[in-house]
């Protein structure tokens, strides 16, 4: 479960693609919008869009986890784990360059109605250029 926690809360592709294109200019509360919007889209390639090449995780669960491939690749495992996998954000503020975001994730284990989950979780980002560069994401393994 805790993996899979963590998965759900990090997030993203460099590179040029449309969301460089579109979002490079974006404010950082508007790239956070973007990564959850994604998520509950199951968007992994656009998850891997919105962090940067060399954007960092860090959760309970991801030690320092670098890179938007990599850190794309546990949003992919949590939606296998979790088809129905939803954010629902409660609190989305910024100062500066840092979004921090207080949420939700919910869903049901291997799309089980018997099996559901329902996590609260905070996250601290950091934005540049439009793309995430940093996540600290803290949320309880219970």
């Amino acid at each position: 479960m805790t993996s899979l926690l963590t998965l759900c809360l990090c997030g993203g592709l460099a590179g040029g693609s449309s969301y460089a294109a579109s979002q490079a200019d974006a404010g950082p509360i508007e790239a956070v919008r973007h990564k959850f919007a994604a998520f509950n889209r199951h968007d992994v390639g656009a998850i891997e869009e919105i962090y940067s090449s060399r954007a960092t995780l860090n959760s309970p669960d991801y030690r320092n986890l670098v890179g938007n491939k990599p850190i794309a690749e546990t949003y992919r495992k949590l939606f296998d784990s979790i088809p129905d996998a939803k954010d629902e954000i409660e609190l989305l503020e910024s100062a500066g360059k840092h979004v921090y975001a207080q949420f939700v994730l919910s869903g049901h284990w291997n799309g089980l109605q018997d099996k559901p989950i329902s996590v609260r979780i905070m996250a601290a980002y950091t934005v540049r250029g439009g793309r995430i560069i940093e996540d600290a994401t803290y949320y309880d393994r219970k």
